[in-house]
């Protein structure tokens, strides 16, 4: 319930950020620039810096997400998901792990992590978005559970200015960005659940 709540509380603060600063769909691409081990993101009033960490292949299901498609977002999207290999252990016990009701619910919330998804081009940006949208339109119909596979590199945010005045204001942003675990997306795929769990 702790991750969940945080996740809320994440996608609140980016929502307040963005109002604050305004808001507005971006017409010029996804703003990610990639040299070597560093990476950026142009987010129209805003520049992020962030560095790579390491590699990442990972499947994850999906338990929420949001795409942020607006002016000043430092990420592209957010998302809470279980990673495919705690998913297939509790699965072995618990098969209905994913409803609410099961006892494996509980152990599924544990294992969830937050997401913050930095597109590497428009190809995993629109993946992203068919995801989340996918997501949602299953939530609502009780129909299957949404699966992606990413292919990437965790990162480690940097820093964050103002472009216009240079001000840094890491530290007004650190706090919540900091406690997920940042992604550079440079493949996203939707995969069949059913499928990753065997």
């Amino acid at each position: 319930m702790g991750r969940f709540f945080f996740f809320i509380l994440l996608v609140g603060t980016g929502w307040f950020l963005l109002n604050v600063i305004g808001v507005s769909i971006d017409p010029r691409g996804v703003g990610t620039k990639i040299e070597g081990r560093n990476v950026s993101l142009d987010a129209d009033q805003l520049e992020a810096r962030y560095s790579v960490v390491g590699s990442l292949h990972e499947s994850y299901m999906l338990f929420g997400g949001d795409v942020q498609q607006r002016r000043n977002s430092i990420t592209h999207a957010t998302a809470a998901g279980l990673p495919i290999f705690n998913a297939r252990a509790i699965s072995a016990v618990y098969p209905d792990f994913h409803m609410c009701k099961s006892p494996g619910a509980k152990q599924a919330m544990n294992h969830t992590k937050t997401l913050s998804f930095i597109a590497a081009d428009r190809a995993a940006l629109n993946s992203l978005i068919e995801a989340v949208d996918l997501f949602k339109e299953r939530l609502q119909s009780g129909g299957e559970r949404t699966c992606i596979s990413v292919t990437g590199a965790p990162l480690s945010l940097e820093s964050v200015r103002v472009v216009e005045n240079g001000a840094d204001i890491t530290r007004d942003v650190a706090g919540a960005i900091n406690q997920t675990q940042l992604v550079l997306a440079q493949s996203v795929q939707i995969q069949d659940c059913q499928s990753l769990l065997h």
